[in-house]
């Protein structure tokens, strides 16, 4: 596939090389900050004296071009023989259709950002723009995962996966130019200890019809699109009851609150599964891409059981997204950290296999993890963190969390005892720690856990910090060279609130309490 016109690149160079220049070097020089050095040299000119920022800027409009250009060509591929294609092949490339529409949204936003002098950017806006192009490449790798996992004809694989992956690539060298030109990360604050909670409208969702709505669903649609933070929430009062739902919080459906009666009490049920046909993706129960939203006190389930494997209760891509006093129930799979910004506080989150999986920038804090009783012959990993690209600003940040056994597995008096790890490598970069935690003692000695033989275990980035309880202790822990161990105050400051996702300058307006450092 043809990438890019020649004379859209022409106008891109014209138009984006007129500021003046203050970084410059030569492309090879420029180009050797990226991954992919080589793909990089093919989309800068040639030339002696390259700006870094209006490089940063021409490698972000080559990516939103490319990224349209392949949502064309899936369009194209789909339509005609969409009713010869496995069920599971039609979700796989479906999800690729929404999440480079995302893509589209995430790098149109990061264009008009990267136009400003890297001297005029407000206080976050260049680590908001590192977020968005860390996320592009992981909306690109879900797609590609969900086209390889699929039954598919050999031609959609031969003709879209290739797009896509060199789509990623561009991806990644804009968010190391990025990175390297603007410098994101250098406007951390101080902590702010009030709230700035506003709510602009309340609406109640009660199946007997006594308010405003009968489902969750209708209720979102009714919110208004594309809020802006200062204008206050549109929140949401879902009564106790079971609510029989797939719910979808849409991109445009920004800082929307939804406020249950109580764990248990509100519970939001599904059991969408990979096996049934949907992809990991999109078997999740509850979905949020809205930036800005906020659940508490509700309960979140995917019913599928452990037999039916991937089964998702909540998928999060939603940007400086924030969960307080919920439960994630599930077997595999159970939350889906997908992308961005977000945080957890004092939540259970129960489930067997990577049932803490992702690769958003995400601390949880104050929240139980209870892993629970998998099929026979299984283990129970705890973390799969998807970090891809070492640029990328993702990781999982568990902070004073206790991790103990659910009632059933605590129960269990099988022939073998069953093992619990805290993570295993599912990407090159998996970046996951553990803070000032409780760890009990069913947790394995090792523990961490391999994915498949050696890989990532030279580049992933596990480490701990001060934990307590039985299985805290690292004496015996794995002796890979990713593998931290106790790092130092310093090197654990790095994932707190306040550094890790920034929250300082947005968890006030939530409503959501939180510690910003790593003691209070």
């Amino acid at each position: 596939m043809a990438f890019t016109h020649p004379i859209l690149i022409f106008f891109i160079i014209h138009f984006f090389f007129s500021a003046s220049h203050s970084f410059d070097l030569s492309s090879d020089e420029i180009c050797s900050f990226t991954p992919f050095p080589i793909l990089c040299k093919t989309l800068l000119p040639q030339n002696n004296s390259i700006d870094i920022y209006d490089s940063g800027r021409l490698s972000i409009q080559l990516s939103l071009s490319t990224t349209n250009q392949i949502i064309n060509s899936i369009n194209d591929f789909l339509n005609p023989i969409e009713l010869l294609l496995p069920k599971s092949t039609i979700s796989a490339l479906q999800d690729c259709q929404y999440l480079l529409g995302l893509n589209v949204d995430l790098l149109s936003n990061a264009a008009v950002v990267a136009k400003k002098p890297n001297n005029s950017l407000e206080n976050t806006e260049a680590d908001d723009v590192l977020a968005r192009l860390s996320a592009t490449i992981t909306n690109k790798q879900t797609c590609l995962d969900g086209l390889l996992a699929a039954p598919s004809i050999l031609q959609s694989a031969n003709l879209i996966t290739p797009s896509i992956s060199k789509g990623s690539m561009m991806c990644s060298v804009s968010l190391a130019l990025f990175k390297k030109g603007w410098n994101p990360g250098s406007g951390v604050g101080d902590f702010i200890s009030w709230s700035m909670l506003k709510i602009r409208e309340k609406v109640v969702v009660n199946p007997d019809g006594t308010g405003n709505y009968t489902t969750i669903n209708d209720a979102i649609a009714a919110a208004p699109d594309n809020s802006l933070e200062r204008e206050g929430y549109y929140q949401i009062y879902v009564v106790a009851g079971v609510y029989h739902e797939y719910v979808s919080v849409a991109a445009n459906k920004k800082y929307l609150m939804m406020v249950g009666d109580g764990i248990d009490r509100t519970i939001i049920t599904g059991n969408r599964n990979v096996p049934d046909g949907s992809t990991t993706f999109n078997s999740a129960t509850f979905a949020v891409d809205g930036q800005g939203f906020v659940a508490m006190n509700i309960t979140f389930k995917n019913t599928a059981g452990a037999a039916k494997f991937q089964a998702v209760a909540v998928r999060n891509s939603a940007d400086l997204s924030a969960f307080h006093y919920c439960s994630f129930e599930g077997y595999q799979d159970t939350l889906y950290t997908h992308s961005l910004r977000q945080f957890y506080k004092e939540c259970n989150i129960y489930g067997t296999i990577d049932f803490i999986f992702g690769n958003a920038a995400v601390v949880f804090q104050n929240c139980n993890i209870y892993p629970r009783l998998p099929l026979p012959g299984q283990f129970n990993v705890i973390t799969a963190q998807g970090r891809t690209d070492i640029n990328q600003n993702t990781g999982i940040s568990i902070h004073k969390c206790a991790i103990t056994p659910s009632i059933e597995l605590a129960s269990y008096n099988g022939t073998k005892p069953v093992r619990t790890y805290l993570g295993r490598p599912w990407k090159e970069y998996s970046r996951t720690v553990y803070m000032r935690s409780f760890l009990d003692s069913f947790v394995h000695p090792d523990g961490w856990s391999i994915w498949t033989d050696d890989f990532a275990l030279k580049t992933l980035y596990y480490a701990e910090y001060k934990n307590s309880g039985p299985g805290a202790d690292t004496s015996n822990r794995v002796r890979w060279s990713g593998y931290r161990g106790e790092i130092s105050y310093m090197d654990a400051s790095c994932f707190t609130v306040s550094n890790f996702i920034l929250g300082n300058f947005w968890l006030p307006w939530s409503g959501v309490p939180y510690t910003a450092g790593l003691y209070l």
